[in-house]
């Protein structure tokens, strides 16, 4: 419940990663990647969406080699030195429905998935204002993706394990799959940057187990 969970918040340190997300529609398919910033690299295998502020400007930049999509308050800090501007922008309302590669191919999905999709939560003070969604661990994911009536997909059992038939981390605990995933991500060339990043994170305050957020279905009686 929300007063236990507010009982055991502790300051950890996390794999954060910046992703690329290979557009396959929409003005730049198959010349453009969106750059997507998460710190629970383990909720990237059953990414359904990616949301975008329908009123944020998002440039296309290029260091000569690679085209990536970020949101234009963040070029510096997302990318670092060496980047330009190519002059193409969009707001991310001309971006909605643009569809992309997804990064891992481990779980079915049982409806049309991975576009963008608008949201207003998200913000330009970190990442790069592309925000992964995963609706199955997320209120606000939930909230957004449902309004596209995209599935909620969940690979990972009630104790916190991968279900034991998804490739590479079925059974692995939820929290230790980020290295093995980060590492995939790494050899498929889709990892732009993988920063340690201190934050503060729910766990049991009686067993100091990381915890995660888990739709449900639930039923409520009057």
């Amino acid at each position: 419940s929300d007063h236990e969970l507010a009982q055991g918040y502790e300051t950890v340190v996390d794999p954060s990663v910046f992703v690329r997300f290979p557009l396959t529609g929409g003005p730049l398919a198959g010349e453009a990647a969106l750059l997507v910033w998460t710190t629970t690299p383990w909720t990237l295998v059953s990414n359904t969406a990616v949301a975008a502020h329908p009123e944020v400007t998002y440039v296309v930049a290029t260091n000569g080699e690679e085209k990536l999509v970020v949101a234009e308050p963040l070029l510096e800090k997302a990318l670092g030195e060496g980047w330009s501007v190519t002059g193409q922008s969009f707001t991310g309302k001309e971006m909605e429905r643009w569809t992309y590669q997804r990064p891992f191919s481990l779980v079915e999905f049982p409806a049309p998935a991975h576009y963008v999709v608008n949201a207003e939560y998200v913000t330009t003070e970190d990442g790069t204002g592309l925000v992964h969604q995963s609706p199955a661990f997320g209120a606000d994911d939930l909230l957004v993706c449902k309004a596209y009536g995209l599935p909620v997909v969940n690979p990972v059992r009630p104790d916190g394990t991968f279900e034991e038939d998804v490739p590479l981390v079925g059974g692995v605990f939820f929290k230790k799959a980020d290295e093995k995933l980060t590492e995939d991500l790494k050899e498929r060339g889709l990892l732009f940057r993988h920063v340690p990043y201190e934050h503060s994170y729910p766990h049991c305050w009686r067993c100091h187990t990381a915890l995660l957020y888990y739709a449900q279905p639930s039923w409520y009686i009057r």
